[in-house]
């Protein structure tokens, strides 16, 4: 199982958040929030044996799964963790349960695709923390850009579309910036 714990820690969030969104959209706000907590600590689940599983007394990176994605150009779904990288997505997980549970009751308004975005977006913060290949890391900051954008124009405070707003720009600036750094790497 450790082969793949990488691609699970990345993957059970975001497969949960799709099934939150299509089974507790509606009238069924209450499976929603409930499949939201299974899939939150499903996640937490599968993120913990790289804890337990992790050797301090190296170095090296640990956990590496390596798949060609886009040969063509050298761009591997390459992932690995290091000492920092495996309490950054324990953390990650860890917290994505609290956030799942302390907006239990306080989302009344389309709960599920918040829960969802929250759990997708968990996912792939994971995969930006394990993310070896630079254009790998690349994708997975820029999808996790998306629900991030949602999550602040829908669910935001007063001036939300102005933050979300400001938020894009930002970051569509420090994207475009960062693919042609890697543009110019490869």
């Amino acid at each position: 199982m450790t082969a793949y714990l990488l691609s699970l820690t990345i993957w059970v969030p975001i497969v949960a958040g799709v099934l939150v969104l299509a089974l507790g959209r509606g009238a069924n706000a209450q499976r929603g929030r409930v499949l939201a907590l299974l899939g939150s600590l499903a996640g937490l689940a599968v993120s913990l044996p790289l804890y337990t599983g992790f050797n301090a007394a190296t170095s090296a990176m640990q956990f590496v799964e390596m798949k060609p994605w886009i040969p063509a150009f050298n761009i591997n779904y390459h992932l690995g963790v290091d000492g920092i990288s495996v309490l950054f997505v324990i953390l990650n997980s860890f917290t994505t349960v609290l956030v799942v549970w302390a907006g239990w009751e306080v989302i009344k308004e389309k709960t599920a695709q918040y829960m969802a975005a929250f759990l997708i977006m968990s996912g792939l913060i994971n995969g930006v923390f394990v993310a070896i290949d630079a254009m790998l890391f690349y994708v997975f900051f820029e999808a996790m850009l998306i629900p991030m954008y949602l999550i602040i124009g829908v669910w935001g405070g007063p001036n939300r579309v102005y933050a979300a707003l400001k938020f894009f720009l930002y970051t569509l600036l420090g994207s475009l910036l960062m693919l042609v750094a890697l543009l110019y790497l490869y």
